[in-house]
């Protein structure tokens, strides 16, 4: 079926049509299945506006963190409507979950957990139906453990897989026939355009300058905050003794350092030489095996995600300036200071941004 086709009048037909129907009287949650450029979000939004137009109240979840209509690249979003819509790109979602990363690679955890609180929010808020867009990862033992992990903590009532030829299969085979989960197996839209990698880049970028066009440097206290994505803040702070021995060890200016659970967190001014020999000398000290050094450039231009009490995003921000010891960052974002009581809990991302949406680069997992 093609796209221009599907998008006229919300026209639907055959197998879609007899679907459709279906779910319209069992509603419960259904997910969408595809690789990348399938064609699931024009697929979730002309089920979703089918079932909008029979009266139901429908929730929209897009997971795709890196291609995402509802939200800024690196969060997830849902949306309730109840009459059809055009576009999701022209709908303001009512919540967004900040993953942090434009993909699911090594964020597997929070894109599941993000895409049940979604759903859960959705629910309460009186959707009948919920359709999920996920990802377009479904290939290898990556994009099984998500599916397969996703699909047995959301329980949905159906999966719509749209699949060249068996591509889905090793996802779907595994599925507990026991949960009474209906499986409808369609093609791809056709029409649908591939994307290069810097078309996708390109888009995300766009989104980003879209997103922080009126936007402003505030000063965040981070001593009121909650702290997520980071050793920072997690544990004890050391001493001027403790500080001065490791400026001494590691012969580099050390602008913060803590104890915390994980071992002995460090933050320098510039990188330590390739072939540094003082580390026994650290754990010696401080009686610990393990020592996380990070640059201070690796907090410049960090994408951040300033939350609610409930774990959704207020807004996000870019960091510009870091007062490590007095717990204070500047960050650029599209918030008024007034809406600063709305934040709870400051979450670190993955993805460095120039202040004209730029992808600058990426700080990984226990970098920092």
């Amino acid at each position: 079926m093609k796209q221009e086709k599907l998008m006229e009048e919300y026209f639907m037909l055959g197998d879609w049509l007899e679907i459709a129907n279906k779910i319209l009287k069992d509603r419960g949650a259904v997910l969408v299945l595809g690789a990348t450029d399938t064609g699931k979000s024009i697929c979730t939004l002309l089920f979703a506006n089918f079932w909008a137009k029979h009266g139901r109240k429908v929730g929209i979840v897009d997971v795709d963190m890196g291609q995402s209509d509802l939200g800024p690249p690196t969060t997830m979003g849902m949306v309730l409507i109840n009459k059809p819509v055009k576009s999701l790109k022209k709908v303001s979602a009512d919540t967004l979950y900040f993953i942090g990363s434009t993909s699911p690679i090594n964020y597997f955890l929070p894109t599941i957990c993000g895409t049940k609180k979604l759903i859960d929010e959705g629910k309460k808020k009186g959707a009948e139906i919920i359709i999920v867009d996920t990802t377009g990862l479904v290939k290898g033992n990556p994009g099984r453990t998500l599916k397969e992990n996703m699909i047995d903590i959301i329980s949905p009532s159906h999966i719509i897989a749209l699949q060249r030829e068996d591509e889905l299969e090793h996802i779907l085979k595994n599925i507990n026939l026991t949960d009474k989960i209906v499986i409808h197996r369609l093609s791809p839209c056709t029409g649908v355009k591939r994307k290069t990698y810097f078309q996708r880049r390109e888009a995300r970028e766009e989104k980003f300058r879209k997103y922080f066009e009126q936007s402003s440097f505030l000063e965040i206290d981070l001593s009121n905050l909650n702290i997520k994505g980071s050793y920072y803040c997690s544990g004890v702070v050391l001493g001027e003794e403790d500080l001065s021995f490791l400026e001494k060890t590691l012969m580099t200016e050390i602008i913060y350092a803590e104890r915390t659970p994980e071992g002995i967190f460090i933050i320098i001014k510039e990188r330590l030489p390739e072939r540094f020999s003082g580390f026994f000398q650290i754990k010696k000290r401080f009686n610990t095996e393990k020592i996380i050094i990070s640059e201070e450039a690796k907090f410049e231009n960090l994408l951040v995600s300033l939350d609610n009490r409930q774990g959704f995003v207020v807004s996000l921000g870019i960091i510009q300036k870091c007062d490590f010891k007095r717990k204070i960052f500047t960050v650029f974002a599209p918030l008024e200071e007034k809406d600063l009581s709305k934040v709870f809990s400051l979450k670190f991302g993955a993805l460095q941004l120039g202040l004209d949406g730029e992808e600058l680069g990426k700080v990984y997992p226990g970098e920092i």
